[in-house]
Order: C-alpha cells, then sequence, then structure tokens
C-alpha cells in the first residue's frame, strides 16, 4: 500500500511536470494563456518548494542572467526619475516601470526551473513528447490550410499566410521553426533501433516541417530552420547522413513548390534581394561620408521614396535612438518613444514598436552597459558549447533533447534574426525556457532515466 503522503508527493510531482509540459500548447493560444500558464506553474512549483531545502549554490550564468534583468529594472527606473523630474513627463513611463516589475517573473521561472531540476522533480520527457506532437500537428494543419484553403478548424488562410490556429497573428512559421527539433530528434530518437525506418522518418518529418513554414509566409523562419539543420549535421555525427540527406530533399521539394507558385517566387526572390541590399548597404555606409547617406534617408523620408527596406530605416532609426541614451538606455519599452523624437527632430527614419531585432532592442532600451552583459551571456553560451560538444554526438534521450534546446536557443538568438520584441510574454518565456534547459544540463546528462 502507497501511503497517503508518498501519494500526494507522486502526485504533485507529476502535476508539476503536466503544468510545464503545456508551454509548447500555451503558446498555441496566444500571450493571455501563455501567462497563465507560467503563473499557474510558478506558484504551484513555489508551493510544493515552500517545505523543500535547497542548499545547492547558483552558477555564473544565472547570476550574470539575474545581473540582466536588475539593469532593465535600474534603466527603467532610471528613465522614470528623468522623466518625472529633468524632462517632459512621458505619459507610459510608469506603465513600462510596472512591466519592468513584472518582468522578474520570467527570472522567477528560470529560476524554478533550475531548482526543480537541481531536486530531480521535473522530468523533462513530459515536455519533450508535447513539443513533439505539438509542433508536428501544427505543421501538418499549416499544409492542409495551405491546399483546401481552411484548417482543420475551419479557419481560413489570412492575408497570404496560412496561420493555422493563429488566426490574425502571422506567426505559425517562427513557431514550427522554434520546436521543430524537439520533434525531428524525438522522432529520431524513438526509431533509432530501426535503421531504414528512421531514416525514411527523419526525411519526411524534416519535409513536413520546412514546407509548413515555408507556405506558412514567414520567409525567414525558413532560412532558420536550414540554418537549424547544418547545426545539427555539425553537432551530431551519428545523424550526419540522415540530416544531409534530409536537407537536400528539403531543398529540392522546397525549390520545386517556389518555382510552381509566382507569389512564393516573389516573396523568396524579394527576401534575396533584401538581404543582399542589406549586406550592400552596411558596406556602402562604412566608406561613404555620413552626411551624404543622412541627406539620402531625409529625402527617402520627404518624398516617401522606398530606395531602402523597412528593415534597414528600422535598424538605422535604432541606431539614432541609441545615441540618445548610449549608456543606459532609455529602459524596457522605450524604444517606439524614442524613434518619434528622432523622426520628429531628424525628419527620416522610421518607427515601430520595436527595432524588430534582440540585439537593436537591447541597445536602445538598455544601452551599452545592457548589451555588454548579454554579450557576456552569449559568450557563457558559447563556452558551454564548447565545454560540452561531445555530448552532443550521443543518440541517448538525454542528450538529443539537450540539442534539441541548444539549437533552438541558437536559432532564436541568431544575430541577424528578424525577431518581435524580446520583452513580449511568448518571446520571453521561449528563451527563458529554453535557457532553463540548458542551465540544467548538468543533471540532464547525469539522469539515466529522464
Amino acid at each position: 500500500m502507497i501511503s497517503s503522503e508518498k501519494k500526494l508527493y507522486n502526485n504533485s510531482v507529476l502535476y508539476i511536470n503536466l503544468i510545464f509540459a503545456f508551454f509548447p500548447i500555451s503558446f498555441v493560444f496566444g500571450n493571455f494563456f501563455t501567462n497563465a500558464n507560467l503563473i499557474i506553474f510558478c506558484v504551484y512549483a513555489l508551493f510544493y518548494l515552500k517545505s523543500k531545502t535547497f542548499t545547492a549554490k547558483l552558477n555564473l550564468s544565472l547570476k550574470v542572467i539575474f545581473l540582466l534583468f536588475l539593469f532593465i529594472f535600474f534603466s527603467t527606473i532610471l528613465s522614470f526619475l528623468k522623466s518625472s523630474f529633468f524632462q517632459e513627463q512621458e505619459e507610459d513611463i510608469l506603465i513600462r516601470l510596472i512591466k519592468s516589475l513584472l518582468f522578474f517573473r520570467f527570472f522567477l521561472l528560470l529560476l524554478i526551473i533550475y531548482v526543480l531540476n537541481e531536486l530531480k522533480i521535473l522530468n523533462f520527457k513530459y515536455f519533450f513528447i508535447s513539443a513533439a506532437f505539438v509542433v508536428l500537428f501544427i505543421a501538418l494543419d499549416v499544409i492542409i490550410q495551405h491546399i483546401f484553403g481552411y484548417n482543420i478548424l475551419g479557419y481560413e488562410s489570412y492575408i497570404h499566410h496560412n496561420t493555422s490556429f493563429f488566426r490574425d497573428e502571422l506567426i505559425s512559421g517562427g513557431y514550427i521553426q522554434n520546436f521543430s527539433f524537439f520533434s525531428l530528434l524525438y522522432l529520431s530518437y524513438l526509431f533509432k533501433n530501426n535503421s531504414s525506418l528512421n531514416i525514411l522518418l527523419i526525411v519526411f518529418v524534416t519535409c513536413i516541417l520546412g514546407i509548413s513554414i515555408l507556405v506558412s509566409g514567414n520567409r525567414f523562419p525558413f532560412v532558420l530552420f536550414l540554418l537549424g539543420l547544418l547545426l545539427l549535421f555539425m553537432f551530431n555525427k551519428k545523424l550526419k547522413n540522415k540530416i544531409l540527406l534530409s536537407f537536400i530533399s528539403l531543398i529540392l521539394v522546397s525549390s520545386l513548390i517556389i518555382f510552381l507558385d509566382q507569389q512564393f517566387r516573389s516573396s523568396y526572390l524579394s527576401l534575396y534581394q533584401n538581404m543582399k541590399n542589406d549586406i550592400t548597404d552596411l558596406s556602402i555606409r562604412m566608406i561613404t561620408d555620413k552626411q551624404k547617406i543622412v541627406e539620402k534617408e531625409i529625402k527617402e523620408f520627404q518624398n516617401e521614396v522606398v530606395e531602402t527596406s523597412g528593415h534597414r530605416k528600422i535598424v538605422s532609426t535604432a541606431i539614432e535612438t541609441w545615441k540618445l541614451h548610449k549608456v543606459f538606455g532609455n529602459g524596457i519599452k522605450s524604444f517606439r518613444i524614442d524613434c518619434q523624437k528622432i523622426i520628429l527632430k531628424e525628419k527620416r527614419g522610421m518607427c515601430s514598436n520595436h527595432p524588430h531585432n534582440y540585439y537593436m532592442e537591447i541597445l536602445t532600451d538598455l544601452g551599452m552597459v545592457g548589451l555588454i552583459i548579454v554579450i557576456i551571456i552569449a559568450l557563457l553560451f558559447l563556452y558551454f558549447l564548447k565545454k560540452n560538444y561531445k555530448s552532443f554526438n550521443s543518440t541517448r534521450f538525454e542528450n538529443v533533447f539537450l540539442l534539441a534546446a541548444v539549437i533552438s536557443l541558437s536559432l532564436e538568438v541568431f544575430p541577424i534574426n528578424s525577431s518581435g520584441s524580446i520583452f513580449t510574454t511568448n518571446n520571453a518565456t521561449y528563451i527563458i525556457l529554453m535557457s532553463g534547459i540548458i542551465l540544467s544540463h548538468k543533471k540532464i546528462l547525469e539522469d539515466k532515466n529522464l
């Protein structure tokens, strides 16, 4: 007979793992559900941990990440003080200050994941399975929507995008890319003992995931997915030949789709041209007189000429907004305010809620100090990759799970990724989840029964 105390313990552990495994599903339903999932997970875990004793010291990476969260609050409160006593009062400065405080919930999530794992309470197997099958379901639904014009619930395509359950949010491709390597690596592990079936499955799943991203209408996630396959090719030698075959198969199928569809052909040709122009524009800026560049941007702004891509305009505006608060930035979500000042003052640039790049957003909102802290975190991540490189070659359950998180985080924080805001619920939660898994790597690799 199992004692009631033991049964309660087992149930509590199961509930914690099920709530954690629900995160990949909550992303599908939007910020509200992701926030609710985060709060429920943190509250339930804290309630469970209140009777536990934790003696392990926090590692260096956690300390540096906590420093970043502290600096986010410091930068925003500094902006609040400047706005209140030395400058014209900004309408939403108090809201931004409250948001900087609430942003600590993401560090709490990271800390709880770390502690639960140290105490051997968190079983990542549930999360792995959830991420693997939910993303495959969404990928198939996107393809169905592309073929028939409706997904399985009858939702129509939205403005040349196949958005599946995301309705009017054009993020289905990004979602699939975010969790695709959990699906690919889990299924490859599941059938690793059957060589022929394993090869066919990896090729098939790779093509399903890649094609769904392609037809979703989100262009850069497809580029990142291809990059992720190259990373997987580099990290895991045992999957090398299978990934190479999958990569070639996906390129052939996607090339055929792009060739046969005028809309896709124009879209990806435009992406290629924009990337090429961005590189050319950067080269020109390095050798051209700055005044001539400014004059060109003013002329484009006044005449509404579209010679420079929107992305490059936002990046250029982000650099100018950074110059307003070079060292400490202007606090969380300040780009949307400062970019308007640049446009009004200099009659050039482009405004948006955020600069569409994590590093540019850190630079504009948190200044050089914030960017330096992020660079330190990035260097610690690179050191982790170097130190654990051999672990990624294993086909053990624990190792392939960790590799999925490593590739997923690497793609999310890829420097030239055109991203949403790092300070939004879905993006911050996703980065923290991947970071929490990676920071727990020691216990994960030690656990023979994940």
